[in-house]
């Protein structure tokens, strides 16, 4: 751990620093072994055994961070707190003390402190403390989630790019890029430059260095992702925008290789040769032999598929197994919900197999439309629209069959039912960006777009303009 942050240190990377102070030299080293300082964005900058010596240190290490023993020799943690408060108010403060006295914690909470260790040390709860100083600390330097340059990134403008980079502290002229799947986003890639907000639980990083390749192994380590993309190669301005959508969608190569958490290089070329089979098969009609290619792909091929040329398969079997028209219910607009949908890979295929052998059958009898059935689908979009729906959950809710549902509506409504819930979405989204000043990922999520790269998408081709346009013209 020690050399990792040393070598940090050395390569000038933006982590915040530490400093630790207690009388006890067993406390200060199962500090420094036991917390994931690299994880949290954090080196330990300097350690004290009394207060004057901290206090010293602290302005001499130029400390972002301090955790204070109450009592001390020299100034006691207290008086520390209060001096270290006064030097720079945006120091982030941890008490660590023996001492459960509530007129110790209430003068602590008088100067600020967030967070008030008992001893012995609990460890969880210290590293939550640590995370929430570095998050007040990425707050103070607004290096954070900067959902509007989101937009900004999508104009593709070199020189309006580089204006709002510059403003937000980051004035190299090429950067690296990774995106993150998962509960929480990950702060020891965003100590290295700014995080973005890409949908709900993905994340977007624009770094002055490539920490995914330098830390990979430390990165493996941290709970609560799910998986990483990121290019090798450095870009700059106008292909900001691309580059996080391509980390984005290497970042849930999960899909297919559970095992394949951090994703770099994707080679399309083999699935490629696979669906071109998968394609010829489509045309000629020979379901039995696409059935058993997809056994093949599931049993022999899977190793050669990215999760974007698992998308294309489950949209081109999906869609041309029932109709040539893209506009299609089964047919799926983003990685996103291909996950949310399926899964993983192997689920994907066994659905899909299905599917053909329903549609081998064939319909014995055309599905004979009802005026009720109708208006309990449509009371059921209008209630649900903007949470997870599909044509496949509404006929179960409905107790329907799927492909029955698809039919009514689109001879009702003159739609299908994607287009509609769609409509109903961008109708929810205009409203919002014309009345309200939320950034784009929020309004995104609100109105049920979980990726803000499909929401912008699915905006501008159902109105011309991206959604950052269309505010500015309301």
């Amino acid at each position: 751990m020690r050399r990792i942050c040393e070598y940090l240190k050395g390569e000038g990377w933006q982590m915040f620093r530490v400093l630790i102070a207690d009388d006890e030299n067993s406390v200060i080293q199962s500090l420094v072994g036991s917390v994931p300082w690299v994880e949290l964005g954090l080196v330990v900058a300097a350690t004290a055994s009394d207060g004057s010596e901290a206090l010293r240190l602290a302005q001499k290490e130029q400390v972002d961070v301090a955790i204070i023993d109450i009592r001390m020799p020299g100034i006691n943690g207290l008086e520390l707190c209060e001096q270290l408060r006064r030097r720079n108010e945006k120091m982030q403060l941890i008490i660590a003390s023996g001492y459960a006295e509530f007129a110790y914690a209430e003068k602590a909470i008088q100067y600020g402190v967030i967070g008030y260790c008992l001893k012995p040390l609990d460890y969880t709860q210290m590293t939550r403390f640590l995370r929430k100083a570095v998050q007040n600390l990425n707050r103070d330097r607004h290096i954070g989630d900067w959902e509007d340059l989101v937009d900004v990134l999508e104009r593709r403008n070199a020189s309006e790019i580089r204006e709002c980079l510059s403003g937000l502290g980051f004035t190299q002229e090429s950067c690296f890029l990774a995106a993150s799947v998962g509960e929480r986003k990950m702060e020891a890639l965003e100590q290295a430059g700014i995080c973005l907000r890409l949908g709900w639980r993905q994340w977007g990083y624009i770094m002055k260095t490539d920490r995914v390749s330098e830390l990979a192994e430390a990165l493996e380590e941290i709970p609560g992702w799910f998986g990483i993309g990121y290019l090798e190669q450095a870009v700059s301005g106008g292909e900001i925008y691309d580059g996080l959508e391509e980390c984005n969608r290497r970042a849930f190569q999960y899909f297919v290789d559970s095992k394949e958490r951090i994703c770099a290089r994707p080679d399309e070329a083999k699935a490629n040769r696979w669906l071109d089979s998968v394609q010829e098969k489509l045309q000629a009609g020979q379901w039995g032999d696409l059935n058993a290619l997809l056994e093949e792909i599931r049993d022999k091929g899977r190793g050669d598929f990215t999760v974007y040329s698992a998308l294309r398969l489950c949209n081109m079997v999906s869609t041309q197994s029932q109709s040539r028209d893209e506009e299609n219910d089964s047919y799926v607009y983003s990685i996103e919900q291909l996950v949310e949908i399926y899964g993983d890979f192997a689920e994907m295929i066994g659905r899909l197999k299905r599917l053909l052998e329903e549609h081998s059958l064939g319909a014995e009898n055309q599905p004979r439309f009802s005026n009720a059935a109708f208006m309990k689908l449509m009371q059921y979009i209008n209630e649900n629209y903007k949470g997870e729906i599909s044509l496949s959950g509404a006929a179960q809710v409905l107790h329907m069959n799927s492909n029955y549902v698809s039919q009514l509506f689109k001879k009702e409504a003159g739609i299908t039912f994607v287009h509609y819930v769609t409509q109903k979405r961008l109708e929810d989204a205009k409203e919002l960006l014309a009345n309200t000043k939320k950034p784009l990922t929020d309004i995104a999520l609100e109105v049920g777009f979980n990726d803000t790269f499909h929401f912008i998408k699915t905006f501008k081709k159902f109105t011309g303009v991206t959604p950052g346009q269309y505010r500015t013209n309301s």
